[in-house]
């Protein structure tokens, strides 16, 4: 019997959404792309401590098990899987698992809902049963493997009959953060945890689809293939290279956006993958700041009209544009750096859900002496800017980076974000 590919049925967050965002920053890899991803500092721990912690559950992506991963029976293709995917999937109801927060599963810190809607667990039975007509037994390698683990009887007959021991009346829901961990370490990460999953928690999660993910060979990360809706919609996700990452780059006036942005684009001219989109502006070019393309609101009307920008958007008096080639870039390959907007960031999000959020941010004195050096409004201008600022905390996934000190020290640090590469463990 072939061991590969293996196939899993998942539930996950829909892709684009901010769960689905937060989630695949936090593993560090987008199932759907396969690219690594920067993951947020969290609690002290270093880049590298968070990497290895995470390790394990970075190579199914981020999930709960509806039916264990399993390879397919004699006669059964991928196709076949596809259909009765489809199929289940039409006549469930959606449900919303509410408030969910970390939990310490007895090695391991997961994120589970405080209080488990009414159908789920008729929903993972349901799901085991169903497909169960497509595996194939498991090898005596994987029986193994899972009794290793140290099964009750009841666990036992539960892998005899459905070649996963957690199921039935021994299955709970669960979506795993980490890898092994000690009990104070899952403390530790759940209060750190604690602001983004307050903020992520106002926008209750939906279990309104079943998802499979596919294992191709020993070794390699599962992959995200199709989400089946319960309304019916199928979206399938097709093989290929990956793309570029979409790297947007939002900060308030005053935080010093341009100049790291300057500081990164020197220090990696020619030297990687990376491109800075420059933006089209209705702002003469001597204006100072950036180095952009200045247009008349004729011409930047005339684009829009041949849709020539794949974003555009009107602050503080003029308008804003980024050109229609970053889409092409993205699919050589090419990582793609934007100076963009925070009032534009759910449009931005709707074009392109994989975007990667880089949020720069400076203390509140800090902005104000660099509004005031720049010189560029007046008193009551710039007070108004201080004012926006506050209205725009960083999202959830963001990519925080703080210039309250040197240049160089941020700009480090934002060049350690841009130098993680697809395809780099």
């Amino acid at each position: 019997m072939h061991n590969y590919p293996r196939y899993a049925v998942y539930f996950a967050p829909n892709p684009g959404s901010r769960w689905w965002n937060f989630a695949c920053h936090w593993l560090g890899r987008d199932p759907v792309s396969g690219r690594n991803l920067v993951q947020p500092p969290v609690c002290g721990y270093a880049a590298e401590s968070l990497f290895e912690l995470t390790a394990a559950p970075r190579r199914y992506g981020f999930h709960a098990t509806l039916k264990a991963p399993f390879v397919l029976a004699p006669g059964v293709g991928a196709a076949e899987l596809d259909r009765a995917a489809a199929a289940f999937a039409a006549r469930q109801q959606a449900l919303t698992l509410g408030t969910l927060a970390p939990q310490y599963m007895g090695s391991y810190l997961a994120l589970r809902p405080l209080r488990e809607p009414s159908g789920l667990e008729a929903l993972a039975r349901a799901c085991v049963e169903y497909f169960d007509p497509l595996r194939a037994p498991p090898d005596a390698a994987d029986l193994q493997r899972r009794r290793s683990a140290g099964l009750t009887s009841r666990q036992e007959a539960l892998l005899e009959r459905w070649g996963y021991p957690y199921v039935m009346e021994e299955y709970r829901f669960h979506m795993t953060l980490t890898g092994e961990l000690s009990n104070s370490e899952a403390d530790r990460l759940g209060a750190g945890l604690s602001p983004t999953l307050d903020h992520l928690n106002q926008e209750p999660l939906p279990l309104d689809a079943i998802y499979i993910f596919e294992q191709a060979a020993a070794g390699l990360p599962f992959m995200l293939t199709g989400r089946y809706g319960f309304d019916g919609a199928v979206t399938r996700y097709p093989d290929g290279k990956p793309g570029g990452r979409l790297l947007y780059v939002v900060g308030p006036s005053g935080a010093g956006k341009d100049s790291l942005l300057r500081y990164a684009r020197e220090r990696l001219d020619g030297q990687r993958r990376v491109v800075f989109a420059h933006r089209y502006i209705t702002r003469a070019a001597d204006a100072g700041g950036e180095n952009h393309v200045a247009l008349s609101e004729a011409e930047f009307a005339a684009r829009i009209e041949s849709a020539a920008f794949a974003m555009h958007w009107r602050s503080h008096g003029h308008s804003y544009g980024i050109g229609v080639e970053i889409e092409s870039w993205l699919e050589q390959g090419l990582d793609v750096v934007v100076s963009g907007s925070r009032e534009y960031l759910a449009q931005a999000r709707l074009r392109y859900p994989e975007i990667s959020m880089i949020w720069i941010e400076a203390a509140q004195h800090a902005l104000r002496s660099r509004l005031a050096e720049r010189g560029r409004e007046d008193s009551p201008a710039m007070e108004a800017r201080l004012l926006r600022a506050a209205r725009f905390p960083p999202c959830a996934d963001a990519i925080v980076i703080r210039n309250d000190g040197t240049l160089e020290q941020a700009g480090e640090r934002l060049l350690e974000v841009l130098s993680v590469a697809p395809g780099d463990s």
